[in-house]
């Protein structure tokens, strides 16, 4: 008798030792799905919150010192944007112009560092792919946290 108690002592708990582990594994799962969940909503939030809209004339010359591309762009989103390159991407006539060959400055005040709503910044490509004595149609690309716009125009 006392061996078939010992065996059922045993069982149990080998038992409470493997739901031990399972209800470990479990909760560190759903620590994983909410954190990750979390962040996912933090950074939907910061796209959502971004907008900004290409505001320079099409049909004026965009171009300043020959090879330079000028572009006005204005935040019309909720979010305060750093004025620095990292802080946009640039796909000019289908090639990606780094961050080194783009200069960012507050169009009204050249000392501010924050782009906040309603601003507008001057986004000016120092790329060497771009010629503005020539002609055509030119297309650039400029994502700002997600939010895409899209300028054509005439070189």
């Amino acid at each position: 008798m006392a061996s078939v108690s010992v065996s059922h002592l045993i069982i149990f708990i080998a038992s409470l030792v493997v739901a031990a582990g399972v209800a470990g594994t479990l909760t560190t799962g759903v620590e994983r799905v909410s954190s990750s969940i979390e962040d996912g909503s933090i950074d939907t939030s910061q796209q959502v919150r971004t907008d900004v809209e290409i505001v320079s004339d099409p049909g004026a010359n965009t171009y300043t010192d020959g090879d330079q591309l000028s572009v006005y762009v204005r935040n019309t989103g909720s979010q305060n944007i750093p004025i620095e390159p990292g802080s946009v991407d640039v796909i000019f006539n289908g090639q990606f112009v780094q961050n080194s060959n783009i200069a960012i400055e507050d169009a009204n005040n050249p000392s501010n560092t924050v782009w906040r709503r309603g601003d507008v910044v001057n986004v000016t490509v120092l790329s060497p792919t771009i010629d503005g004595s020539g002609s055509g149609d030119n297309r650039l690309f400029l994502t700002v946290n997600g939010d895409e716009e899209e300028f054509e125009f005439n070189a």
